[in-house]
């Protein structure tokens, strides 16, 4: 790396977390873990900002039982319509109409190592996007990446880059059909109602090291201006989707801590006793928001929020 690196990105992501949100996402296989291209791109650098067509596409979490937690996240969404993959590691997505949650294997990314579970990773979606050209344009910038260049480290925070062609939200969709990356339909874990109907991406919340350096990252790279800042925190959104970064506590590693779902009007007693039983712990009632927002950490202790559309 050289001079001009920023400050926020002066560490390398550990290989165990790459190995983490790769598997996650399905790179695993075709992901080398070089920070560097070989030889320099012979595309023109992208031009920055780039444009994002989704702030949030989707978010990866790795986890001790993929089908234990798919199960749980099936109960709570909508498991009568699975795509995943068996090979090279099982793996689950689960739909929120529109945006995703890939539910992968910890223990198989972490080479056996026991660690807690953890969303992993977020994907955005720009326009344009070609890799060879964005590799081209992170060395000039001295910005660190890896997996072919299709992922920045942010903070030691993983961010996905995909390329995204406009579309309108979607529809709750039938069967799903095969698609590309080895994703096929799968036999549902769960076939009743579920607990709440999923409206796409609220926010995903981002605890970091370097506030101020961290905003300025995603700023300088996909043209977002703060919709809300202050000392501790600050929002970004694209339509109505919202990525928040808030000051890291004291030792507390740069992490995700948590990602927020929209979803149709609920009755929290119900709910919030459907997901005690499923094994989630869910939070008191936080004042004003008691109406609209239910918070929990899922059995695995990943946190979640419910917010009425």
């Amino acid at each position: 790396m050289n001079g001009r690196t920023p400050r926020s990105l002066a560490s390398a992501v550990p290989q165990t977390t790459r190995r983490l949100f790769l598997m996650s996402c399905g790179a695993w296989a075709a992901a080398p873990w070089a920070t560097r291209a070989a030889a320099a791109p012979a595309a023109a650098p992208l031009q920055l900002p780039l444009h994002l067509r989704e702030l949030i596409n989707h978010i990866g979490i790795s986890v001790p039982d993929v089908r234990k937690s798919a199960t749980f996240y099936s109960h709570l969404f909508d498991g009568a319509r699975l795509i995943g993959q068996e090979k090279p590691s099982l793996r689950y997505v689960i739909g929120f109409y529109p945006g995703q949650m890939s539910v992968g294997d910890l223990r198989g990314a972490a080479g056996g190592a026991k660690e807690r579970a953890l969303i992993d990773h977020f994907c955005v979606a720009t326009e344009p996007y070609d890799p060879a050209a964005w590799r081209a344009r992170l060395d000039e910038e001295g910005i660190r990446y890896f997996a072919g260049g299709s992922f920045v480290d942010i903070d030691s925070i993983p961010v996905q880059l995909a390329g995204g062609a406009s579309r309108a939200p979607r529809r709750r969709p039938g069967p799903p059909r095969e698609g590309g990356g080895g994703f096929r339909p799968m036999p549902p874990l769960y076939t009743g109602e579920p607990l709440v109907k999923a409206h796409g991406f609220e926010h995903v919340m981002l605890h970091v090291s370097d506030l101020e350096a961290s905003a300025a990252m995603f700023e300088k790279l996909f043209g977002l201006a703060p919709v809300r800042s202050g000392a501790d925190a600050v929002f970004f959104a694209v339509g109505p989707v919202r990525l928040g970064l808030r000051r890291a506590a004291a030792g507390e590693p740069p992490n995700i801590a948590s990602y927020a779902i929209k979803v149709a009007r609920f009755d929290r007693p119900r709910v919030s006793d459907g997901l005690a039983a499923l094994g989630a712990k869910v939070e008191p009632a936080d004042g004003h928001e008691r109406h609209r927002v239910l918070r929990f950490a899922d059995p695995d202790g990943i946190g979640c929020e419910l917010w009425a559309a």
